[in-house]
């Protein structure tokens, strides 16, 4: 049921690095980019949203991406993600791990009060831990999200090109969005609408720019 005032869509990518030949350094995982989409209803029943996204290079610190989204999550609000408990909160509580003590703990006391305020991981009703990928789920509502590649994952964070994994991070927050409200049935149609007319708005935005430079 769409009741809370205030929504965040959260996602995140990692890229999985394998053990040096020596044994120097072991396996690990790096978080690479986090994407959010938040929807905010004020008390007059209209919507107001926001989609973000950033990503780093490789040899940039994790801490970075923790310290930009914890400047951005909401005080209180409900949590949507895919494969929260499995993917999504175990590769932010592994960067946590690794961050500095101060960006570590401010980002976990937010994170923790988020939590609190309740979660909808929408792969629930898609198979829990063996649902199909959000894109697989998506398309089958004609709602577009992202489709991942390792390979290209990590390579456009080896040579710094993070500029399309933004883009799909920040696609994917609103896949999760747009899923969530077109599941959660006729009290989610008002949601809907007005992602739809937020996405017009921005699109005509955009045309109007170009045009507008090319003039």
């Amino acid at each position: 049921m769409i009741t809370c005032p205030i929504y965040i869509a959260l996602t995140a990518v990692t890229v999985e690095m394998p053990a040096s030949a020596n044994g120097v350094h072991a396996a690990e995982t790096n978080l690479v980019g986090v994407g959010l989409f938040i929807a905010k209803r004020n008390a007059d029943g209209r919507w107001r949203f926001e989609r973000r996204a950033h990503a780093i290079s490789a040899g940039e610190p994790e801490g970075t991406l923790l310290e930009w989204i914890t400047s951005r999550l909401p005080g209180a609000a409900m949590m949507i993600g895919w494969n929260v408990d499995h993917q999504l909160v175990p590769a932010l509580l592994d960067a946590a791990a690794t961050a500095p003590p101060a960006v570590a703990h401010h980002f976990l006391e937010r994170l923790t009060h988020l939590l609190k305020g309740g979660v909808v991981d929408i792969a629930l009703r898609h198979g829990g831990a063996g649902a199909p990928t959000l894109n697989e789920a998506a398309s089958g509502m004609a709602i577009y999200a992202p489709v991942w590649n390792v390979e290209v994952i990590t390579g456009a964070w080896a040579i710094g090109a993070v500029d399309r994994l933004r883009r799909d991070l920040a696609d994917e927050a609103m896949a999760i969005w747009r899923t969530f409200v077109r599941t959660a049935g006729v009290t989610g149609l008002d949601a809907e609408a007005a992602t739809d007319a937020w996405v017009l708005r921005r699109a005509s935005a955009t045309v109007g720019a170009r045009s507008s430079s090319a003039t």
